[in-house]
């Protein structure tokens, strides 16, 4: 079972735009989308950390970019945006450096991320997704 709507930031800051987080993590997932809240006001986050409920989101359209762990035992991240075949934005954000991956998102359009300890990690995120947004 996955995680519901953060939703900690105010909708009357402007246009908002719906970013799903997917984490098999569920702690992490939830962070990470309340920080992409507590950053940019006009991200409206939610989480889970099951793929096949992304998917449903995603080909629902319910989602305006996705954050996706690359990592996952059941389904990797770059898979996920293969079967999603949505063209959602996205971006990868991942423990795991490798130049392979970083190429393979950047081929399919997308932005990658390693996760890191500081609260910078999160500033740089939210950059990602309003490029990723902007697109």
């Amino acid at each position: 079972m996955g995680c519901v709507e953060v939703g900690t930031g105010s909708s009357d800051a402007g246009e908002s735009h719906r970013v799903l987080v997917v984490d098999d993590n569920q702690a992490l997932a939830a962070v990470v989308a309340e920080s992409l809240e507590q950053i940019d006001s006009e991200l409206r986050t939610s989480c889970t950390t099951e793929p096949a409920d992304a998917l449903r989101r995603l080909r629902e359209g319910c989602v305006d970019c996705l954050v996706t762990d690359y990592e996952m035992p059941d389904l990797d991240g770059l898979a996920l945006v293969d079967r999603d075949g949505t063209d959602t934005p996205f971006v990868v954000f991942t423990q795991r450096r490798d130049d392979g991956i970083a190429r393979a998102v950047a081929d399919r359009g997308g932005a990658y991320l390693r996760k890191g300890a500081s609260r910078e990690q999160y500033r740089r995120l939210a950059t990602l997704v309003r490029d990723q947004l902007g697109r």
